[in-house]
């Protein structure tokens, strides 16, 4: 019996000792004088935002998450579109939506351009180097292109369901 409650309590205390092992891996916690800094308590739940950088060739899109957009605006859904040098960012990427969430478009571009989400009947008028963005909610269901006028570039297929 007693190998059994040392056995338990063993197997009960290896998650606490692996969360102090790893806590332990954080870096050293100095400032630019070279003493150390306060740190928080154990107890206090700390959060990092995304940033939501895309790689190369990947869409610069989050999930639905209420993120805000720097201007202040939230969303359930964020689509960031860049357009330089004559290529768009994302590239006809398919973004899923769920019939009922806002979603928040974002443009910035490096020429005048006109940016249309097909059937929501929204555009954004596009000058070079000045963020444009346009919040609605996705309430109709199907598959919506968004895309560039005046280059004609296919940026994404919206699919509200």
């Amino acid at each position: 019996m007693r190998s059994t409650l040392t056995r338990g309590a063993a197997t009960a205390l290896l998650p606490t000792l692996g969360m102090l092992v790893l806590a332990g891996c954080g870096g050293d916690d100095t400032g630019s004088s070279g003493t150390p800094s306060p740190s928080a308590p154990a107890s206090t739940p700390t959060s990092t935002l995304p940033t939501n950088t895309p790689t190369p060739g990947s869409p610069n899109t989050s999930s639905p998450s209420n993120t805000a957009d720097p201007s202040g605006e939230t969303a359930d859904v964020k689509i960031d579109v860049t357009v330089a040098n004559g290529k768009v960012n994302p590239s006809g990427a398919t973004i899923k939506v769920k019939a009922g969430q806002t979603v928040l478009v974002t443009a910035l571009s490096d020429a005048d351009e006109e940016l249309h989400i097909h059937g929501y009947d929204k555009e954004l008028e596009l000058a070079p180097g000045k963020p444009a963005s346009v919040k609605f909610t996705a309430n109709m269901k199907g598959t919506f292109e968004v895309e560039t006028h005046k280059s004609g570039k296919l940026v994404a297929k919206l699919v509200v369901s």
